[in-house]
């Protein structure tokens, strides 16, 4: 057991399980899950420390990375989306009366920039859909359900960030949609709840166990999915067949 699943056993209630010792790679989906620089690499403009135990953004991407590479050598599925809005505002919806920010042209939080863009050494193989979203969910008014489908998918695997917001909206719906959702915790972060000097008022810290990406697992784990380390993960898809 890894110092990490020592803190997942320890903030994480996972007596209650949906998964399998063994699963059906054949309709296993590894949905790579905006791994992108906005809050995963350091010059990101929402780079995600880490805060109250939680991976840093820097320490996400190496387990995503043993995700992907093992999900590639298996002959696992693997899709991807990028979240961001388009820069003419477009489909910029509440986000522009919550964040009048992100109605710039040249904002962060736009396709087609920088902060967009995926991580170093995440490049989606010819074969591998990537769905360019603008809500938080990849299922929401995009064609991931269909994808789905069409690989006759059962079994959902989430590696990516944030498991605040894009990775439990779409573990939800993925869930109530009937696939089993499995959530790759270590391979994903999330934004803190202190503000890191942005806003002093503001700023505390914050003790292991809290703050959003604990409460978002424990979230997921109760409700919707199976959340495992990359270690379980590999483990598992080792002990399955095709």
């Amino acid at each position: 057991m890894t110092n990490f699943e020592d803190k997942l056993n320890k903030w994480v209630d996972r007596t209650y399980r949906y998964i399998p010792d063994k699963i059906d790679l054949n309709r296993t989906v590894v949905h790579m899950l905006d791994v992108q620089n906005l809050c995963l690499d350091k010059r990101g403009a929402d780079y995600v420390q880490s805060v109250g135990g939680a991976p840093s953004g820097e320490e996400s991407l190496v387990q995503a990375k043993n995700v992907l590479d093992a999900a590639r050598e298996k002959g696992i599925k693997v899709n991807w989306s990028m979240w961001g809005m388009d820069p003419n505002g477009y489909d910029i919806g509440l986000w522009g009366e919550k964040y009048p920010a992100w109605k710039s042209a040249d904002s962060p939080f736009n396709h087609g920039t920088f902060d967009g863009a995926l991580c170093d050494g995440f490049v989606p193989a010819q074969n591998e859909a990537v769905l360019r979203k603008h809500r938080n969910s990849s299922f929401f008014e995009s064609p991931f359900n269909s994808w789905l489908k069409q690989d006759d998918c059962k079994y959902l695997v989430i590696a990516g960030s944030s498991t605040g917001n894009c990775v439990p909206t779409t573990a939800r719906d993925g869930f109530e949609l009937g696939y089993k959702v499995i959530v790759i915790a270590d391979s994903g972060t999330a934004i803190p709840l202190n503000t890191h000097g942005r806003n002093p008022e503001f700023d505390h810290e914050v003790p292991e166990g809290y703050g959003q990406y604990w409460e978002g697992l424990r979230n997921m784990q109760a409700q919707y999915a199976d959340v495992m380390s990359t270690r379980e993960f590999l483990e598992l898809i080792q002990n399955s067949s095709k």
